[in-house]
């Protein structure tokens, strides 16, 4: 995407230049990923799915993913640093495992921007007992930033629901909360957003980061 595309869609959107140019890279990765062998086993949840999956207006900064079934562990690192070799802009591509986890860190440097970002990839090494078609569906995700469709094995909202739950209960996160408001509001549940034990002063730096401008007063609204 050129300089030029990107300030047309922060326009448009009203966020950031850098979201703009990260959720093109994440649906450019997607796409290798659920072109490839992998993506059979590999279930795409969290924000970043919530996003391009579901249409939160949360952008997101990471790729989130259970394992259905089983992948090749060193094959996939291999298959992760290929897709580095692909695109100029990945100036570096790191792999590791940390406990339960594969990780992968993809960095991507634009020339229009003064300093490299990065993409996180996560997946989860415990392979689940999950049913098709009530714990993940295959779902075409899209972007408006990026002319690209992909189909991709997506975590049902119910499973991302919980998973949020869970992740609330070990940590303060802003985001956490709004992914949990949006997915009730798309199940037609009513819910409290409570922000009563959180620094307003990072609630609203988090949220009015990662969200468009139009949504700002929903933010503002809940911390009155």
């Amino acid at each position: 995407m050129d300089k030029t595309t990107a300030e047309l869609l922060a326009r448009k959107i009203k966020i950031s230049e850098h979201y703009i140019v990260r959720e093109e890279y994440e649906m450019l990765i997607l796409k290798e990923i659920y072109e490839s062998e992998f993506g059979v086993s590999l279930m795409f949840k969290g924000g970043t799915a919530l996003r391009l999956a579901y249409h939160s207006a949360r952008f997101s900064e990471d790729l989130d993913f259970n394992l259905i079934g089983i992948i090749d562990k060193k094959k996939f690192v291999k298959f992760l640093k290929g897709v580095g070799k692909k695109y100029p802009e990945i100036v570096e591509v790191i792999t590791s495992e940390k406990y339960h986890t594969i990780f992968g860190l993809i960095k991507i440097k634009i020339e229009y921007f003064d300093r490299v970002f990065s993409i996180k990839i996560e997946i989860s090494k415990r392979v689940g007992k999950y049913q098709k078609n009530i714990d993940y569906h295959d779902r075409v995700i899209t972007s408006e930033v990026a002319p690209l469709t992909v189909l991709a094995r997506v975590a049902s909202l119910e499973l991302i629901l919980r998973e949020k739950a869970d992740a609330m209960k070990n940590r303060k996160v802003a985001r956490d909360i709004f992914d949990y408001w949006f997915i009730n509001q798309l199940l037609k549940k009513e819910v409290r957003v409570d922000f009563s034990d959180y620094d307003k002063t990072k609630v609203i730096s988090e949220l009015h980061k990662l969200l468009a401008r139009p949504y700002w007063r929903i933010i503002d609204s809940w911390l009155e």
